[in-house]
């Protein structure tokens, strides 16, 4: 049997890379949440990877659930890891406080504490994030790894502070992934998620979508705290902190409110993103 030449099988050689060209991989920077937050953030890499693209997990040394020194990960995807002023145990201590409250005491907790105990633990949980943006922001070595990688997007659990900015500084599109927020503040706000107070309960009231006068009472004063809560932290905490870095006049919370040209909000169900480009 003859074979035919390399030279007369160079045409249709062409022609198959005209027609079938190769898929080009992209380069992802992942800034995760914690505990349920990074396992919602993990998959979504996970699956990234599964199609051949390159991620980059961009994480404090002080991460009580990110394990960044896991070689069975390591194997899949690269750590970045950048040093942070407080240790883990801070950060795990804030947010057991959160999770105990919010799953087994709000729902017995007198109105005033459903809002004064999570406003404490915002204002912890504040004081950690701008630290946490100060170690990325104001260290020029870790800027400049960044800008040498050269990134295609930024993915963002935006319960993380700052990712959106560093974003911004790298000149590089952002993708959200929100898992849930407390008192559905996200969902409604940056989801335009149509939430009615009358069935539907914010997170994490245990109630369902049939209330009781008292129940919806308590649901509508829910929303309606958290709303208040999260623009007063947005305008006097986040606004703030955007302008000491970006200057009068830049990028401030609206990027938080995912209203940023290209900002895509990931939720479920029936919501949608905003600010799509």
């Amino acid at each position: 049997m003859k074979f035919p030449s390399p030279l007369t099988l160079l045409p249709s050689f062409l022609l198959l890379g005209v027609f079938f060209p190769a898929a080009d991989s992209g380069h992802f920077l992942a800034f995760p949440g914690e505990y349920s937050h990074w396992l919602n953030m993990r998959t979504i890499i996970e699956e990234l990877v599964r199609r051949n693209h390159k991620v980059t997990v961009l994480v404090p040394d002080a991460s009580p659930s990110v394990n960044y020194n896991s070689s069975q990960d390591a194997a899949k995807y690269n750590f970045l890891v950048f040093k942070v002023p407080f240790s883990r145990s801070d950060m795990n201590n804030i947010m057991q406080d959160f999770i105990q409250f919010s799953m087994y005491k709000a729902h017995n907790s007198s109105l005033l504490d459903r809002f004064l105990v999570p406003l404490t633990i915002l204002g912890k949980l504040s004081q950690i994030g701008k630290q946490q943006c100060d170690a990325m922001l104001k260290n020029q070595q870790l800027m400049a790894t960044l800008r040498d990688a050269a990134f295609d997007v930024v993915i963002l659990d935006p319960m993380v502070m700052c990712g959106d900015l560093v974003a911004e500084v790298l000149g590089l599109p952002l993708v959200l992934s929100l898992r849930f927020s407390f008192g559905s503040t996200m969902e409604r706000h940056c989801g335009q998620a149509p939430m009615p107070a009358s069935f539907i309960p914010a997170s994490p009231l245990p109630y369902s979508d049939h209330m009781t006068f008292r129940e919806r009472l308590v649901n509508m004063l829910t929303y309606t705290g958290t709303s208040v809560l999260s623009e007063l932290y947005w305008r006097t905490t986040v606004d703030s902190f955007y302008t000491d870095i970006k200057g009068p006049g830049s990028l401030r919370a609206e990027l938080w409110r995912c209203w940023h040209s290209g900002c895509h909000l990931r939720l479920h169900g029936n919501q949608s993103g905003t600010g799509q480009s």
